[in-house]
């Protein structure tokens, strides 16, 4: 999808039914999969204490905030150290989700809005809604709590693309030489492997 920053709002459905053989093909002795099973799901969590936030906030001001947060994000928090930590928490917890961290990622290339319920939401930009695309990821739900010392959330996402890992989708920019050549060799390993499952 573009990023043309619409709200990824499809409902999340059930999780598929396998039949009665549950066990991993791989537990089988097949050939690992090229691509995950129908509703395959991603859970990220994470956990925060306040008084980073708030020592953060002390010590940076206006420069943290505007590192972390969306301008949407800034005028719903207004640097309330609680608040702040929650869209923290929850910003590290879809990108888990995404198989990448913050750091693969970027901070506002996830957003968290709320929605006139009150209940959180997430919005994808930039890097996050290309990985959300090549995982075949059209929503991500994402729930958080937080009290005085500490704040929690937790998101989920199901994956409809992609294989047991999936690389970042600008990979490509980020390697050096050596990496590239060691890429091409697993990728020509990789088509031998199912050329030599065919024949």
């Amino acid at each position: 999808m573009a990023d043309d920053g619409a709200p990824r709002d499809a409902p999340v459905s059930g999780h598929s039914e396998r039949g009665s053989d549950t066990q991993p093909s791989e537990a089988r002795g097949d050939a690992p999969a090229s691509h995950p099973p129908e509703g395959t799901t991603e859970l990220g969590i994470d956990i925060i204490k306040v008084d980073r936030i708030r020592a953060a906030l002390e010590r940076f001001g206006p420069r943290f905030s505007g590192r972390v947060l969306t301008p949407a994000e800034s005028r719903y928090v207004r640097d309330r150290p609680e608040t702040f930590a929650g869209r923290w928490a929850a910003k590290e917890a879809v990108s888990k989700v995404l198989g990448l961290g913050v750091r693969g990622i970027g901070w506002r290339d996830i957003e968290i809005e709320r929605l006139p319920t009150g209940q959180p939401a997430v919005r994808l930009h930039g890097r996050a809604a290309a990985r959300s695309d090549q995982l075949g990821m059209e929503r991500i739900a994402v729930s958080i709590t937080h009290e005085s010392d500490y704040a929690v959330a937790i998101a989920f996402g199901i994956r409809t693309a992609g294989g047991r890992y999936v690389f970042p989708p600008d990979i490509e920019a980020r390697l050096d030489d050596r990496e590239r050549k060691l890429l091409a060799r697993m990728d020509r390993l990789r088509a031998l492997a199912v050329e030599a499952e065919r024949g």
